[in-house]
Parts: C-alpha cells; sequence; structure tokens
C-alpha cells in the first residue's frame, strides 16, 4: 500500500505530534488530557474489563443479600423507576458533556494550548448540536432494535418454541444487531473526526457539517473508504491494548480488596456503606489508572483524524507541525 494516501502518511505525523504534546512529561497536560479523555474519547471507549467475582462462600448462605433487596413488590419496583431514573439523567449529563468537550478536544490540540476552561463557553453552542445529534441518532438505532425484537420474538409468544427455534431466533437477532450497529458507529465516529472539525472552522451545525464531510467523500471516495476502515483498525487496536491494561489495573486493584473483605470476615459482616465505600474506592482507582494509560492513544487518534481532514481539504487543517520538546513549555495552561 502505498504512503500516498491519507490514511497512512498521516499515522507518523500523528505520532510526532502526540509526542510533542505529551513529552517531557507535564502533569497538568496529562491529567487535562485524561478529563478530556473521560469525556471525549468515545474512539477508545467500550472497553469492558473482568477483575474476578465473589465466591458463594463470601456471601454466606444468600441472606445477606435479600437484606439489600425490598421484599415488598411495589417498594421494588418504586427503586427500579428511580435508579433507572438517575441512570437516564447521568447518561444524558454525560452526552451532553461529550458534545462539549468534544470541540473542546478540537480548539486545544488546535490552539497547541491543552486547556479547558477557557474553551468552555464556546464549546457549548456546538457541543449542544452535537449532543441533539447523537441523541437523535441513538433513539432512532434503539426504535429500530426495539422493532426488530418484536418481529423476531413476536412469532415465539403464545406457543412452546423448541430450543432450536429460540437459539435461531437469538441468532437472526444477534446478527441484525451487529449489521446495524456498525453503520451506527461509523456515523458517530464521522462525525467526531470530520464534522466536528468542519463545524469549528466554517462555524456552522451540525446539519451543514455532515452535507459539507459528504462533499468532501464524495470527491475522493477511495480516501474516505481507506480512512475509514483504517480508523477502525486503529480504534480496534486501542481497544484491546486498553482492555489488556484495565484487566492488569483491575486485578491489581482487586486483590488488596479481597483481603480486606476476607480480612474483615466477608462482605456478609459489613454494612452496605462500608461495601459502597470499598468499592468506590476500587473502581475510582480502575478508572484513574485507565484513564492515564488512555491518553496517549485517545491523543494520537484525534491528532491523526484532524490531520486526515486537513488533506481533504486545507481550509481545515487545524493543526500546526509537531514541535520540537523544547517549545513543549508553551502547552502549559490552566
Amino acid at each position: 500500500m502505498t504512503q500516498d494516501h491519507y490514511a497512512f502518511r498521516e499515522i507518523d505525523r500523528a505520532v510526532a505530534k502526540t509526542k510533542s504534546i505529551l513529552i517531557p512529561v507535564d502533569a497538568g497536560i496529562w491529567l487535562r488530557l485524561a478529563l478530556i479523555a473521560l469525556f471525549a474519547g468515545g474512539a477508545a471507549g467500550g472497553v469492558q474489563f473482568s477483575t474476578g467475582t465473589l465466591s458463594p462462600e463470601d456471601l454466606g448462605d444468600g441472606t445477606y443479600l435479600s437484606t439489600l433487596i425490598p421484599q415488598n413488590t411495589e417498594a421494588l419496583l418504586s427503586l427500579l423507576l428511580l435508579t433507572g431514573g438517575v441512570l437516564l439523567c447521568i447518561g444524558l449529563i454525560y452526552l451532553l458533556l461529550n458534545g462539549i468537550f468534544q470541540f473542546i478536544f478540537v480548539t486545544a490540540l488546535e490552539s497547541d494550548n491543552i486547556r479547558i476552561r477557557a474553551y468552555v463557553r464556546e464549546s457549548t453552542g456546538p457541543g449542544i448540536r452535537y449532543f441533539a445529534f447523537l441523541f437523535l441518532l441513538s433513539a432512532l438505532f434503539l426504535g429500530i432494535c426495539l422493532i426488530l425484537a418484536y418481529l423476531i420474538f413476536a412469532p415465539l409468544a403464545g406457543t412452546t418454541p423448541t430450543n432450536a427455534a429460540f437459539a435461531g431466533s437469538v441468532l437472526t437477532f444477534a446478527l441484525v444487531m451487529v449489521a446495524l450497529l456498525i453503520p451506527y458507529l461509523i456515523i458517530l465516529m464521522l462525525t467526531t473526526d470530520f464534522v466536528v472539525p468542519i463545524m469549528q472552522t466554517d462555524r456552522c451545525g451540525i446539519l451543514a457539517g455532515w452535507r459539507q464531510c459528504l462533499h468532501l467523500f464524495g470527491m475522493e471516495k477511495t480516501e474516505a473508504v481507506l480512512y475509514t476502515v483504517m480508523k477502525l483498525v486503529l480504534s480496534l487496536c486501542v481497544s484491546l491494548i486498553l482492555s489488556v491494561v484495565l484487566v492488569i489495573v483491575g486485578t491489581g486493584a482487586g486483590i488488596p480488596l479481597m483481603g480486606i473483605l476476607v480480612a474483615l470476615g466477608g462482605p456478609q459482616n459489613l454494612s452496605l456503606g462500608i461495601l459502597a465505600m470499598l468499592f468506590a474506592a476500587f473502581f475510582a482507582v480502575v478508572t484513574f489508572c485507565g484513564l492515564i494509560a488512555s491518553v496517549p492513544f485517545v491523543t494520537f487518534l484525534r491528532t491523526y483524524s484532524l490531520y486526515v481532514v486537513g488533506d481533504f481539504d486545507p481550509n481545515y487543517a487545524l493543526l500546526q507541525e509537531p514541535s520540537s520538546p523544547d517549545s513543549a513549555e508553551e502547552m502549559k495552561g490552566a
């Protein structure tokens, strides 16, 4: 494959730019980028990890868990509704911050000054538009999934399906979900990688940004396809690497947690408040380490995509050339 293609030739420049931002190490820059990665690092997000489970002996005879669950049906329903409402609100707030931080990230990289507070005001308006688009797209995706689930599983209702029929329906639904999930993720990826910098440069809405994005892709279809495939491959590799990191960190943090639980006689001898504090500390450590580990990868992926956008149209070349280590002091900000 020739290095003349945008998707391949910008890898080295993105690596150099990432090094110029992160080296020499500045704690302020790394922590700010970790915060940005928490909200805007979707390309490398979605990583799930496992740190082991408690054994049945740790939980006793099950009476401990039963005391945590309301036995009254109405109370249980109210608890579930309250929990669902809280999680929904948290999810919406996160998506809104995700939209705002997408523009903060681009502005910080464009200005060669990794800051956050200075860019919040100018990023809020376009961030809300990004959030609205993401919300509507996700609602459409979820609605289609629910309709397809009904069409696939409704024929089984009122009958006693065989194992083969049920397994066939599950397999069909899984394949349909994968077929829908891939274009959904590609749309999200291209919105973040191309539409956001176009909106940033043209000061336009997200629909106008998408029209310009499709215009650029229409002019160079091969480059658009190569970039999409390359970015998916890079994102997958990053996700796998971070998965391994999170498993290692989770295992390392889980060992002392299990030791504390054993030393205290098991979770059945602890109050719900103490258990919540222990597991909150565990997840805080794992999350912090995971975010710090993701900083180089998230920075590389975003600088890579910004360089490629500039190749499609020089008007959208937002990044300066990688600076030397001696000029890294200029990137320190509040």
